[in-house]
């Protein structure tokens, strides 16, 4: 049990990291494309993001 919630935690940690990557990226795409970085679709990710983060930080701090 305590293997498959180590194996769950790290998985949940990589999807984080992959997700701000991306987040980074969109931004830097919507900058080039548009001129300006921070439209409706850039906010939507942003709170993706940051719902992510609040279950990371509730699984972390539960153990």
């Amino acid at each position: 049990m305590a293997q498959d919630d180590a194996a769950v935690k790290t998985a949940l940690i990589i999807m984080y990291v992959i997700g701000i990557i991306c987040l980074g990226i969109t931004f830097f795409v919507l900058d080039k494309v548009n001129g300006k970085w921070f439209t409706k679709f850039s906010i939507g990710l942003v709170s993706i993001v940051l719902v992510m983060g609040i279950i990371l930080i509730n699984l972390i701090n539960v153990n």
